[in-house]
């Protein structure tokens, strides 16, 4: 029991660690962008502090989203 406390402390201390995932990491992992996300909106909605490098990533990650979506558009349109 004491070894899986000590690998579980161990492993949460390396994700904190680990830092905030890229805005290019957010942009190909949907499924993450979408985790951060909620993230970012609980802490917004607690009204604490979203001004931190993964929220930050993640609202560059959806603005590169947003910029490649109006670029295939304007190819496909001919614009």
């Amino acid at each position: 029991m004491k070894k899986i406390s000590v690998l579980l402390s161990s492993s949460l201390l390396l994700l904190a660690c680990g830092g905030a995932p890229s805005a290019d990491k957010l942009a190909k992992d949907p499924e993450l962008l979408a985790k951060v996300m909620m993230e970012c909106a609980e802490l917004q909605l607690k009204g604490e502090n979203t001004d931190i490098a993964k929220c930050n990533n993640a609202k560059k990650a959806q603005q590169q989203l947003m910029n490649d979506v109006k670029k295939e558009l304007n190819e496909l349109l001919g614009n």
